[in-house]
């Protein structure tokens, strides 16, 4: 088969409200393919989404000059999952909903955008029937639009495309803020996209894959409009400024060889395993992802040998350290961590470390402040305040900086005649017990939403206020709402959260030793 393209144009989107460069900013890989060979010909780090297409326009243009075809890959959805159209925009198709997102954004030339106004008002309106979107900065009030994920979440419409559904660490396009988010650049990057299409300079030579092109049946077009995930491929930072970096020069380098081999319309074709009715939806209004369930890397990475034991007859790991540096080599290879602060990372890796679900980093909340805020409490001998026995006893105390004081009064005699008394939990009794220690602590609360509740409740009573509140109680009942309270308002007090039901005493007791001890 003879290749399909001359050039590639590999781009990493940015929804950042601020010109921005360096890491979480836009890259673009400019690349041409020479016979099998690949040639860069430019990476870039243009500050805004307005020079970026600027940048875009004049390589699609000297590509038309040159009668070169273009593969130009972008890392944001194209489409939202089914019915989403019709409830946006009017019309169960794509083109509806990218010509209401043209018309409804304004993104200005120096990246501020309305984005969070133009979902607060579709959640008000269009989508009261299921207020999908959610995320927004704390301190920005938009009316209609959460800052966390609503619980309980609306089921009208699907959370998630088939594609997401089918890639594990992909978010959902509704979620427009947080690590991992994708709703923000989806919004900009369509919008910026549509205005390209209706352009007269470039409407009859682009195609939108896969909408207009069929999948891989017509890219007739010289220039071919595609969605990509910069995570199927297993490419590394190196020596690269940033993992973005890597990423789009390491991708167009992949898609030129495919290409070159003859074999990239494997990666545009249809997946067999569609079902008619799927097949339907993706190309009327959901989208696809170029490569998804295709091997982009050529090798994954060697895995370790494995210990065996002399007369042993099971074969697994045995050596402790081993057995963490490869749980944390797995952890680091499945999860998406770029959306976090790099100092937040090992907090995020020992979260997953205690429970085994790599995709909790999505609902992982933050505050800006929060690991610098809980190390220095630590190195000045703050105590650690507990909700439950589990936690204190999950955190290593050996490694604590200050020999820190771990307090839990869960069975001092007092908490139950506080809890009898208050017709309450004795996890929350014991909140009322912390007076003399709150002043500066670390709280971890692990186990009971009614321990959080109750937190918040003395603050606003004018209790002592803690240096960090690492909230993760766990269940069906307040878990989520006491969360969901503590993102809305966290009373200026520094914080770590998961929005949701999960949680539990074994990751309130990992974050404490991530704060003290990183990874070590």
């Amino acid at each position: 088969m003879t290749p399909l393209f001359d050039r590639y144009a590999i781009v990493d989107w940015s929804a950042s409200n601020t010109p921005t460069t360096g890491k979480d900013s836009i890259w673009i890989a400019f690349a041409e393919r020479e016979g099998a060979e690949t040639r860069l010909l430019e990476t870039t780090n243009p500050s805004t989404r307005s020079a970026a297409m600027a940048m875009l326009r004049q390589f699609f243009r000297d590509s038309l000059a040159e009668n070169k075809r273009v593969f130009a890959g972008f890392d944001f959805p194209f489409g939202y999952p089914a019915g989403a159209a019709a409830a946006i925009a009017g019309t169960p198709d794509w083109r509806a909903l990218w010509h209401f997102l043209a018309e409804a954004m304004q993104d200005r030339d120096d990246n501020f955008s309305n984005r969070f106004e133009v979902t607060g008002r579709l959640n008000r309106e269009a989508l009261a029937f299921a207020p999908m979107y959610w995320g927004r900065p704390m301190h920005q009030e938009v009316p209609g639009l959460p800052v966390a994920r609503p619980e309980p979440y609306p089921t009208a419409l699907p959370e998630k495309r088939l594609a997401e559904q089918r890639t594990a660490k992909a978010q959902p396009v509704w979620k427009l803020a947080f690590a991992g988010s994708v709703g923000s650049q989806a919004i900009t990057g369509i919008a910026r996209l549509e205005h390209l299409r209706r352009d007269p300079e470039f409407a009859e030579h682009v195609s939108v894959w896969p909408f207009e092109t069929r999948f891989a049946d017509d890219l007739g077009a010289p220039i071919v409009l595609a969605e990509i995930y910069p995570s199927l491929a297993a490419i590394e930072k190196g020596e690269k400024s940033c993992l973005d970096e890597a990423q789009v020069e390491g991708l167009a380098d992949i898609f030129a060889r495919f290409d070159a081999e003859g074999r990239f319309g494997e990666l545009l074709a249809a997946p067999t395993d569609l079902s008619e009715a799927e097949r339907s939806n993706v190309l009327t209004e959901e989208g696809w992802i170029a490569g998804l369930g295709h091997r982009l890397a050529e090798t994954a990475a060697e895995e370790p040998d494995a210990y065996v034991a002399p007369g042993s007859r099971l074969n697994y790991l045995r050596d402790p350290a081993a057995i963490y540096a490869e749980s944390f080599r797995q952890i680091r290879a499945e999860t998406d961590l770029s959306n976090l602060p790099e100092n937040a990372h090992d907090l995020a890796i020992r979260l997953i470390h205690a429970c085994g679900m790599p995709d909790i980093v999505s609902d992982l909340v933050l505050s800006e402040d929060a690991i610098g805020a809980g190390r220095a409490a630590l190195d000045r001998g703050a105590p650690i305040l507990c909700d439950a026995e589990m936690v204190s006893h999950g955190i290593i105390s050996s490694r604590l900086p200050q020999q820190n004081k771990i307090v839990c009064r869960l069975n001092d005699p007092r908490t139950r005649r506080i809890a009898e008394r208050e017709s309450t939990t004795r996890s929350a009794a014991q909140v009322d017990l912390w007076n003399d220690v709150m002043d500066g602590a670390i709280v971890a609360i692990g186990n009971a939403p009614t321990a959080l509740f109750r937190l918040l409740e003395r603050i606003d009573e004018g209790a002592a206020r803690p240096a960090l509140i690492v909230g993760l109680p766990v269940g069906f009942v307040g878990a989520a709402e006491s969360k969901a309270e503590l993102v809305r308002d966290p009373r200026g007090i520094p914080f770590v959260t998961l929005t949701g039901r999960r949680g539990g005493s074994a990751m309130a007791a990992a974050a404490v030793n991530a704060l003290a001890q990183g990874l070590e």
